[in-house]
């Protein structure tokens, strides 16, 4: 098993709690009309920017990864088997769960999600959302997953035979390319929420994020001489990044960002430079440095080791207790804080069983495939 990098782990740890905050507080201030609270949860409606620093993390690690066996006996074969053992258990498990439970949880989504079971079967999903057919709501989340699998389908092969310049060509180029898919969409569609669809589901329009983390681990593992200058522009770039953020919060109907057409022309690939930037000064800078000491604090950490899993079941935890609470009756500011301290607690436990349970032994198989 790959040895954890606690800074990297800490900024896992923030997207996932970005990510449960936007899909919780959404939620929660259904119950009330607090203005306070509504503020609130108008606050965390950017966490879904936390996806984006999952690609950027998810394409330096494994980039990482296939830097470093490249040349070895049974590269492909390894890497495959062990992205298997990683990802697919927990997946197929939920799917499992959300099918078998959906008669319960809401009568005539079963039907929907069987239709189009092969596209959840061969992570194909989010080509269903691109063209507008969303699925239920405990699935949504997955289209992320389906955008990275495709990814490394053809990814370890470019790291095989590429050499390392032509590599850094190869992860400028998909940036320039997904970013330029996102701007086509934008002048050919008339229609705004196609746009936001295609722009935010598809595959080639969102691998600027993947490709970026994948080109620091090409200069950090090929061009130490670069790695020195990325540093240099790191903090920079994440002040400026993160400042671009914290100002688009304020802004009147921040909700609504992710169908905002200069975000999703560019703000995109923002996000990935502050992904990024906060990979590189997690890396570079000194460990006693004020950042550092704030990514790999214990409770990111905690959440950053368990966050596959508080990724894929929390949607499921949110809208059950959602309709619990809500058939109950239950309103106002006691019901808010109720199902936001219930649900992320549920959501807590049931990650460290499924960690205990199933995803600690499927990763333990991976030592077969060193």
């Amino acid at each position: 098993m790959e040895k954890r990098i606690d800074e990297l782990d800490g900024i896992r740890g923030i997207a996932i709690l970005l990510v449960f905050a936007f899909h919780a507080f959404k939620r929660a201030s259904y119950f009330t009309t607090n203005p306070i609270l509504d503020y609130i949860a108008k606050l965390t409606s950017i966490g879904w920017i936390g996806v984006d620093i999952f690609f950027v993390l998810s394409g330096f690690l494994i980039t990482t990864i296939l830097l470093g066996k490249r040349g070895e006996k049974d590269y492909f074969k390894n890497f495959y088997a062990r992205r298997v053992l990683r990802i697919f258990p927990l997946y197929y498990v939920m799917l499992g769960i959300i099918i078998f439970s959906m008669p319960a949880v809401e009568p005539g989504a079963q039907a929907h999600i069987l239709e189009k079971l092969p596209f959840y079967l061969l992570y194909q999903q989010n080509w269903l959302m691109a063209a507008g057919d969303l699925p239920p709501i405990y699935l949504l989340v997955t289209w992320s997953l389906a955008i990275e699998e495709q990814f490394y389908l053809f990814w370890p092969f470019l790291i095989y035979f590429l050499q390392k310049r032509r590599l850094v060509i190869a992860n400028i180029g998909i940036i320039l390319f997904s970013m330029l898919a996102r701007i086509i969409v934008a002048l050919v569609s008339n229609d705004p929420t196609n746009t936001l669809y295609i722009s935010y589901y598809s595959t080639i329009t969102r691998l600027d994020t993947l490709a970026l983390g994948a080109l620091i681990a090409v200069i950090f593992k090929e061009f130490p001489l670069w790695q020195a200058r990325l540093k240099k522009m790191a903090l920079p770039a994440l002040y400026v990044s993160t400042a671009l953020v914290l100002i688009v919060v304020l802004l009147p109907n921040s909700e609504e960002l992710y169908n905002n057409v200069p975000v999703r022309l560019m703000g995109y690939t923002v996000l990935a430079i502050l992904g990024g930037a906060s990979i590189v000064v997690s890396l570079t800078y000194s460990r006693s440095s004020l950042l550092r000491r704030f990514f790999r604090n214990d409770m990111l950490r905690f959440f950053g080791k368990y966050s596959y899993a508080l990724y894929l079941i929390h949607p499921l935890v949110l809208q059950i207790f959602l309709d619990l609470l809500w058939d109950a009756k239950f309103r106002g500011w006691q019901a808010y804080v109720v199902y936001l301290v219930i649900s992320f607690g549920l959501t807590v436990i049931l990650s460290l069983l499924s960690w205990n349970l199933l995803e600690k032994r499927m990763l333990n198989l991976k030592k077969n495939f060193e």
